[in-house]
């Protein structure tokens, strides 16, 4: 994706984050003037006269210095109720803005009235992406923002995933680019469908999609990626009789777990979808700084172990396992299995009725006393189907887990 721009700032405050305040406000309380006087006032005294530079850019899009920003806010509020007091009745901020403006000090001497329909036409072509319909790269921005901004008013979890179609170029290499806009159009109907009317998709740009998942914290937003990812995989495109299968792979980051601001919170949905690539492809990935990535489940089942290199068929034992990840397996045995020692695992996943052949290596031993062990193994080598019905695995669980109020942690 490239490096982010750097963020305009005013009195230490982001001037994106501020306009998202102003925004949010604008949005929360429509219909209710006198509520968003107040609120917007409050904003004024947090964050000082910046604040009114930035409401008149966002109210009139005229560019006010600061002092005399905030003079003329004073003066607009004033000049609101003197009309209210002479037309015996409330008056709206917006017809005060107008009022004020274009009679009292005329900044605006020549306003353009559009019919409704041709403006919204107008802000519908800036907003959507023509070819998959959803939100484009600016829209997307400005909605990351707002949205920002309302999670830490509010004190709420907000998740960004990145999504990348896996293997696009060659899609277009090998059908044209008309197949590869045909997968476009596919990944992102399937997105639209799964997600819930307050989420927002976009197209961030080539093959990538983004989501904004407001009030969503990091295990409900690898459920819905994760039911993405399996109905993607699922999906065989006809494209003038070929047969177009398509996977994608994603990137998880979550507000205020991970980041507390809009560009980290970007970079580091990348980063995660930069592991999730060079993990295989086709896969989940959630940001952490120390890498552990996976969400950990509690998993109890009898599984077969075999030291591999060993012939000796005493050298197959079984132990019990405790949780489970994508990256790895927690077992109690009473066998010492010393560290490094590679090992094949049969896995038995009774919800589905499969038994799964992992290959790992035993990265960790601690003594739990006489004669038992705990052993942590890290998977080393699955096929995809294998690490599929891992993954769906978990989330069947994580989706038990979510009714029943449980946490999950991490591996």
């Amino acid at each position: 994706m490239g490096a982010y721009p750097s963020i305009e700032r005013m009195g230490g405050i982001p001037m994106q984050e501020l306009r998202a305040q102003v925004l949010s406000c604008i949005h929360d309380f429509s219909g209710n003037d006198d509520r968003i006087i107040g609120e917007l006032n409050k904003i004024i005294e947090e964050t000082g006269n910046e604040a009114c530079h930035v409401i008149f850019k966002v109210l009139t899009h005229l560019n006010l210095d600061h002092d005399e920003a905030q003079e003329t806010w004073k003066q607009l509020l004033s000049h609101r109720d003197k009309m209210m007091a002479s037309l015996g009745r409330n008056v709206c901020l917006s017809t005060s803005l107008c009022d004020y403006f274009c009679t009292t000090e005329k900044f605006i001497k020549a306003p353009v009235l559009l019919e409704i329909h041709v403006f919204e036409e107008h802000l519908n072509s800036l907003k959507y992406d023509s070819l998959t319909g959803l939100h484009t790269r600016s829209s997307f921005d400005e909605a990351l923002a707002r949205e920002m901004a309302r999670a830490k008013r509010h004190k709420t979890d907000l998740s960004v995933i990145f999504f990348d179609i896996d293997d696009f170029k060659e899609i277009n290499d090998r059908y044209g680019h008309l197949a590869g806009d045909d997968v476009l159009r596919q990944a992102a109907w399937t997105i639209n469908d799964a997600i819930r009317t307050e989420d927002i998709a976009a197209r961030y740009g080539g093959e990538e999609i983004v989501l904004i998942l407001p009030e969503t914290g990091k295990a409900k937003a690898l459920i819905l990626a994760e039911r993405i990812r399996c109905r993607l995989e699922n999906v065989e495109l006809d494209h003038e009789g070929q047969q177009i299968k398509l996977t994608i792979s994603g990137g998880l980051a979550t507000f205020p777990q991970d980041a507390d601001e809009v560009t980290n919170l970007l970079q580091e949905a990348d980063i995660a979808l930069y592991r999730a690539k060079s993990a295989g492809k086709n896969n989940i990935v959630l940001y952490s700084e120390n890498k552990r990535r996976y969400l950990r489940i509690d998993f109890s089942s009898t599984i077969n172990i075999q030291k591999i290199g060993f012939k000796d068929t005493k050298q197959i034992f079984e132990a019990n396992s405790k949780d489970l990840s994508l990256a790895g397996i927690l077992i109690e045995s009473d066998h010492l299995v010393e560290l490094g020692t590679k090992v094949g695992l049969e896995i038995p996943i009774e919800a589905v009725d499969t038994t799964l052949n992992v290959i790992g290596t035993v990265v960790r031993v601690e003594a739990l006393g006489p004669d038992m062990f705990d052993l942590g193994i890290s998977f080393i080598e699955m096929d995809k189907s294998t690490r599929n019905e891992i993954s769906q695995y978990i989330s069947y669980e994580l989706e038990k887990m979510k009714m029943n109020n449980g946490v999950p942690i991490y591996a």
